[in-house]
């Protein structure tokens, strides 16, 4: 892999330095249009916010904005982020897990759809805050994700509220009196199986016909989370979104149709799907070590990427202009543990000091996951588009690093 867009990748590591982060609009675009356009094929009524948490730089905010998507927000700062790119209410939604009341004073200056946690934060949350419509994240003991750190439903997940209490947390809300209703569910991340998305909806919609049946309502929105996968390993395979899609809309129509709920919003809230492939870290090999193992060494670590480390999650390497492998490596960093590892037992071409190493599928949970570890500054992150490159974060100073204490 030599370019990324137009833009030759060495010429890229020249200008900016690494480590470096580099985003496609173009990609980012393309994602957006293929997911939006296989939905709204098959339900018009199809809502797109992009997970702010996933990469929350405001030159990736400003890009969804142009391109008509909304955004989902997980804490009050990320709501801020949104507000100042000129984010409409109507394109917000907020989707927390534990609020604090200093959470929910945060949006008393919007009219904003909130997704909450837990009956607990209903009850924090109406102290201070009354937004118009009102809707819990349902846990349906059932979830799945890539790796068992981004497993967001499920018996041993902590998010949502357990459907068996679900009857309750919206009787609650309804005695409180509030008349608008959304649900929401997200039961994992990076699924590549559409089927799985078709199984998840299904069991979703029978908990809110059985809801709605009981306090005599119905919902303004349905709000399936995100989870679309993308492939991070070479015999991985895409995710078929028009067929999500498809089996997806079939089983919301379906039980639309059979509990009266008409036509809510369906909600989707991607953001690796939307972001994952377009990003990619650059990282420059500063040792190349013979020891019990083979090992090449980055001027990047953990406190870039931490996504290896923390719970084993893999990345496509290539090496900046060769491209046949003839050696087994583990890729790691500068940080002081010996868990910073980006890659174990990968087949590479043969490399020396100096050469450029591009860490694909960085987009999402890259920059954003990233620290001062071992007092490590982060890194620049440059953003091409057609014939243009732009700077949208410069890279980190000691001044920087050291601006908050107080001597």
């Amino acid at each position: 892999m030599n370019k990324i867009g137009n833009h030759d990748i060495k010429e890229l590591s020249l200008d900016y330095g690494t480590p470096l982060y580099v985003y496609d609009s173009q990609v980012i675009e393309d994602n957006y249009n293929k997911l939006k356009s296989s939905f709204d094929k098959y339900y018009p009524n199809t809502k797109v916010h992009y997970s702010v948490k996933a990469n929350s730089n405001l030159n990736i905010l400003q890009i969804f904005k142009d391109i008509g998507c909304g955004v989902d927000c997980s804490s009050p700062f990320e709501l801020l982020l949104s507000k100042k790119i000129g984010f409409d209410d109507d394109k917000i939604l907020y989707t927390g897990n534990y609020e604090s009341l200093s959470d929910f004073s945060h949006l008393t200056d919007y009219n904003i759809k909130v997704n909450l946690d837990d009956i607990s934060s209903f009850k924090r949350m109406n102290q201070v805050y009354q937004p118009d419509v009102i809707s819990f994240r349902i846990n349906p003991g059932i979830g799945k994700g890539g790796y068992e750190g981004i497993t967001t439903g499920g018996t041993d997940a902590k998010f949502g509220v357990p459907y068996e209490k679900a009857v309750h947390a919206y009787q609650l809300a309804k005695d409180n009196n509030y008349k608008k209703f959304g649900i929401h569910m997200m039961t994992g991340s990076n699924n590549l199986e559409p089927y799985y998305f078709a199984q998840v909806v299904e069991k979703l919609m029978m908990i809110a016909g059985n809801i709605f049946n009981q306090i005599g309502s119905k919902p303004e929105y349905v709000d399936i989370g995100g989870g679309f996968g993308i492939p991070y390993e070479v015999d991985e395979p895409e995710l078929d979104i028009d067929l999500t899609a498809k089996l997806v809309t079939e089983i919301f129509l379906e039980k639309c149709n059979k509990y009266g709920f008409g036509e809510p919003e369906l909600l989707l809230e991607p953001g690796r799907y939307l972001i994952g492939n377009a990003g990619y870290l650059l990282t420059k090999v500063t040792g190349i070590k013979n020891s019990y193992k083979n090992f090449v060494g980055v001027d990047s670590g953990m406190s870039t990427l931490i996504r290896p480390a923390l719970y084993g999650a893999k990345h496509r390497v290539d090496v900046y202009g060769k491209e046949i492998p003839d050696w087994n490596v583990n890729i790691c960093g500068q940080i002081c543990e010996n868990s910073d590892i980006f890659a174990r037992n990968v087949f590479l071409p043969s490399v020396e000091e100096g050469d450029i190493l591009i860490i694909r599928d960085a987009g999402a949970y890259g920059f954003v996951m990233s620290s001062n570890y071992n007092n490590r500054p982060r890194p620049a992150e440059v953003l091409v588009k057609g014939d243009e490159v732009s700077l949208i974060r410069r890279r980190e100073t000691f001044e920087d690093m050291v601006r908050f204490f107080d001597l």
